[in-house]
This record gives structure tokens, sequence and C-alpha cells, in this order.
């Protein structure tokens, strides 16, 4: 017969699960998981925290403050989803087994065990990529949603095409070189609504410079809105089209100038025209 005890305490530091499990060890009063071979260290797992005190798991930071894409929902009627070959979240949309109508499931992509339940959280966001119609509440395609708790409800915040429309920066270093281009392409038919150069260290007396894309040099700044042998800061507020495909920024300078440094900086939004 075996003898049982209360454990009260561990001479030592290190505590082995089993004759070759893993180690719970002190280290400098950090509590550590170590394998079995003690030369690293092991995943530990638990319950979705509940208290304030409580250990998150990763299932549960993944879901915190930052939007979620939501592609899928879930009728949890008769039971709980099957994980899928596809990792991802998934809407409630019809209550049951346990999940109440506006919790997420989270698919691990394993094909194996059943999704589990993240519950609604006060302010939590999520981007819907496709409609979600047929269940107690449905969402529009392409759409950003933040929950309200206290009317337990998914309230839409806006349209994701609008969120891409925010003004975007482009940003040319310049100096004594013929051309000058951006890495980023600017959109096909988006809308410049300011350019900006400005003149750090004046150039050469001959130079010129215009800003623009291939094809079309000086489409956002031309050589007489510029004085480059002065620095200062050039600035042109418009609402000009930009070229009908992609292009990168292109920043045109003439005579081969012994000196000269400048920054261009272009605002723009990539709506369609």
């Amino acid at each position: 017969m075996g003898r049982m005890s209360n454990i009260i305490g561990v001479i030592g530091t290190t505590l082995r699960l089993g004759l070759a499990g893993i180690y719970i060890k002190n280290n400098s009063n950090v509590v550590e998981m170590r394998n079995a071979a003690d030369d690293g260290y092991v995943v530990t797992r638990g319950a979705v925290p509940t208290a304030a005190n409580d250990y998150v798991t990763k299932a549960y930071a993944d879901a915190l403050q930052k939007p979620l894409i939501v592609k899928r929902q879930a009728d949890c009627t008769a039971a709980l989803p099957t994980n899928t070959g596809v990792a991802g979240y998934v809407l409630v949309t019809t209550a049951g087994t346990g999940a109440v109508v506006g919790d997420l499931l989270v698919d691990d992509g394993t094909s194996s065990g059943d999704m589990t339940i993240s519950a609604a959280l006060e302010g939590r966001s999520i981007a819907v990529t496709d409609a979600l119609a047929g269940g107690t509440i449905t969402a529009d395609a392409d759409s950003l949603y933040v929950w309200d708790a206290d009317g337990s409800v998914w309230i839409k915040v806006g349209d994701l095409t609008t969120v891409q429309n925010a003004i975007c920066v482009v940003r040319v270093v310049t100096g004594t070189s013929a051309t000058y281009s951006s890495t980023k392409l600017i959109p096909a038919n988006s809308r410049i609504l300011k350019v900006s150069l400005e003149v750090g260290t004046p150039y050469s007396a001959s130079a010129t410079i215009s800003i623009g894309y291939s094809g079309t040099v000086d489409a956002v700044m031309t050589t007489a809105q510029n004085v480059p042998q002065t620095a200062a800061t050039y600035e042109i507020g418009q609402d000009t089209a930009w070229d009908s495909s992609a292009a990168a920024v292109l920043v045109t300078i003439s005579d081969t100038p012994a000196a000269g440094a400048g920054v261009v900086i272009i605002e723009y939004s990539s709506v369609a025209v």
C-alpha cells in the first residue's frame, strides 16, 4: 500500500512531476516550467480567465485590443462546431451549447475537437469580411463592428472601405542625383491632396525640381512652383488625379547640381474616381 502525505514544502528549488517528467523550478523567485532534460521551457495550459489575478491564455490574449477578422458565423443550437482546417474567428449568430449571440468562437485550425468560446467583451472590435445572414443577428460585408456590453449588441462603426480611404503619406529624400523614386506606389486614380518640398540644403544655381510620376514628371509640382536655391518649404494644396496605374513618386532634378538636399512629402487618398 502506498503512503500519502500532505506536502507543505519542497527542499531545494526543483520539483519533478513523474520519474521522467517535467520540472517546476524556482529560479530566483521566478517559477519556471522546464522539460525533462531541463534545457528548455514547456507549454502550460489553463482555462479562460475570469478573475483579476487569473493568468491569460494565448487564445484570450490574441482576442484583445485589436480588430479580429471574422469570415464565418455559427449556429450553436445543437453543439459547438468542430474545428476546421482553417484557423480563425467565428461569430455566434444563433445561441446554444454555452455560447450566446455575439460571442466569438476560436477555430484553431486542427480539424479536431470543438471550437472554444471567447465571450464578447466591452469595446472589442471585429472586421467582418463576408456578409453574415440567416441567424438571430446579421452583419454586413467589409464592415467594422464594436461590442456594446450594455446593449449586448455589435454596433457597426463603418465600412472598411472608408477606413482604407484614409489619408496616406509618401516620403522621398532627395540629393543631387537626376531622379529619385519612392519605394511605395501610389494606387491608381488616387487623389493628391498636398505636396511639400522641403529644401534643407540649397541647390546649385541652375538646378530645377519637378514632382510627378513616370510619363508626367511635373504632375503635382512644376519647376515654377519652387525655388531650390533657397532653403524653405514649398507646399501646394490640391485635388489632383494620380496616374491611371499605380505609380511611384518621381522627383526630377535638372543639371546635375553639385550641392543640394531635400525631402518630398505627398499626402493622398486612395479613393477611386
